[in-house]
């Protein structure tokens, strides 16, 4: 039985015989014609063309080419060339640039020997590449000091020692009796124009140099002096005040003007710090000082001083912008018809009363966190003359809400704050904040919510528990008729918390099924 399911022995091997002659003849003239190159092979492997040039896989050979191509200036690739191989080009184009890169900087880095560019007789021993416009490049001691004396913060080098050797505007380049040239310390005022006329004597006054100060830029610190400019016959003396110092971008950090920050410093520290928020004061004064070692220069910057001087200096600028009137906490792009805010709160943003400071007013108090006297009134009054209580027991489903509690207890520890409510735009401008002290109950985002009704149309109300909080409001509105308004805006739950509420609440008080946003404002479109 199971022999009738096989051939005869002599038919299985001529089959065999005719199987292996085909594959034979499939291998041969598979060496005839090869393959054309798949499209998902290694784009190293594959031939580019550049301007009828072919490179071959061999790596050596395609550097050739490129090399010829490149001092042809020929073009790089033809239209149709691909991302990758575009790619590939130019990681080859890096390899042959590299040894050419670091022959240019190297021989930069050579101190030539120069005429100076002013007098055109002397040896040069001073090269300063921020005089290059005005095609002084190279300078010797005598054309150094007399350009120098008024761009005291250019970065010199010198030249004469056989390397480039950063050296600080207090030092000068002479010449010694046997023609060798050498350093020497020298005076260097600070580059601002002396008053015309300090007395009623006709004789013109002279200019000499004043006290020693130290001045700190975005180059870092700079060893200075005050000009001084005294009148020979009645002895009337004239210093740069404060008022001349602010005139000409100079911050003094105290009074006596001893040390003086140059305005785009403090800019450069407020760029910076929104850019880069965990940016510290220390590692920012650390650049200075590098930048300071960099030029030749030595000293250091005293980080206390110069968060005072920053301070100072912030609260001149916002004082200035007040009078303007100009608000520091708005969102131009949401003015005057506000889309969403956001409101939500932090219960573990603790602050101490044993850190509590002063007792002093804050400086900025009332400009983006509430005053607490305010807030406390509103909700005393809400509290004491409202019947609305919120659900105790904060539950939409099976998700519990600790944010939705309304009577939460005052915090008995030795916290002073515990926590802190924010409202945001939906750019995430920060518009508003205010204090936790009882946690986060209802009142907390319903005066935030006034106070930004008051201030723009908004739209869109966003929370996270929206669901509790609406019905809420809508109890206290009842009894206090100016707080209609709030009704005006729509409750709207986000997309991420409206997954942990029940599937009800996620469509009735979703983003999504909301009139004007969502889905709707897309078809509306």
């Amino acid at each position: 039985m199971g022999d009738s399911h096989f051939p005869p022995k002599k038919k299985r091997r001529k089959s065999a015989v005719k199987k292996k002659k085909v594959v034979t003849s499939r291998l041969q003239k598979r060496q005839k014609s090869p393959r054309r190159a798949s499209a998902s092979v290694n784009p190293v492997s594959e031939e580019v063309q550049l301007e009828g040039i072919e490179l071959t896989a061999s790596l050596e050979t395609r550097l050739q080419e490129l090399r010829g191509t490149l001092a042809s200036e020929a073009p790089v690739a033809k239209a149709d060339t691909t991302w990758t191989q575009r790619q590939v080009l130019a990681g080859v184009r890096a390899k042959l640039a590299r040894p050419l890169l670091l022959d240019a900087k190297l021989s930069a880095q050579r101190a030539l020997q120069e005429t100076c560019q002013k007098c055109h007789e002397e040896e040069a021993v001073i090269r300063c590449l921020e005089c290059v416009p005005l095609d002084f490049e190279y300078l010797c001691g005598k054309c150094d000091i007399e350009v120098h004396r008024r761009h005291v913060f250019h970065g010199r080098v010198a030249i004469f020692h056989g390397y480039l050797e950063p050296i600080p505007p207090t030092k000068a380049v002479v010449v010694d009796g046997n023609g060798q040239p050498h350093f020497s310390e020298q005076v260097c005022q600070l580059p601002m124009p002396a008053q015309t006329v300090i007395c009623g004597c006709t004789e013109e006054a002279e200019v000499t140099t004043g006290r020693h100060i130290a001045v700190v830029t975005i180059n870092g610190r700079y060893e200075m002096c005050l000009p001084r400019k005294v009148c020979s016959c009645c002895t009337t003396e004239w210093t740069p005040g404060v008022k001349d110092l602010l005139q000409y971008n100079y911050w003094p950090s105290t009074t006596n003007c001893q040390t003086l920050y140059s305005f785009d410093v403090f800019e450069a520290f407020s760029n910076m710090k929104l850019a880069a928020p965990s940016l510290s004061r220390h590692a920012f004064l650390k650049l200075l000082e590098h930048q300071s070692v960099r030029g030749g220069r030595t000293g250091k910057i005293c980080a206390d001083m110069f968060q005072k001087s920053y301070f100072e200096y912030c609260l001149c600028k916002h004082t200035e912008d007040t009078m303007s009137e100009v608000d520091p906490f708005c969102c131009p792009a949401c003015q005057p018809d506000m889309l969403a805010v956001c409101c939500d709160g932090n219960r573990k943003h603790y602050r101490f009363k044993k850190s509590r400071g002063t007792e002093e007013p804050s400086l900025y108090e009332g400009l983006f966190i509430a005053k607490d006297d305010e807030v406390l009134a509103f909700q005393e009054n809400i509290r004491g003359s409202s019947g609305a209580r919120a659900n105790d027991n904060g539950t939409c489903g099976v998700s519990r809400f600790r944010a939705s509690k309304e009577a939460s207890k005052k915090s008995s520890s030795k916290i002073d704050e515990e926590g802190i409510q924010v409202a945001v735009c939906r750019h995430g401008i920060l518009l508003r904040g205010l204090n936790h002290y009882r946690g986060e109950i209802f009142a907390y985002p319903m005066f935030l919510q006034k106070e930004l009704g008051e201030r723009a149309n908004v739209t869109f109300f966003c929370m996270d528990v929206v669901c509790r909080y609406w019905p809420y409001l809508s109890k206290v509105v009842d009894e206090f008729p100016d707080l209609q308004p709030l009704m005006h805006m729509r409750p709207f739950l986000s997309v991420m918390h409206a997954k942990a509420h029940t599937a009800k609440c996620e469509v009735r008080w979703g983003g999504r099924n909301q009139d004007g946003a969502g889905e709707h404002s897309w078809r509306g479109s």
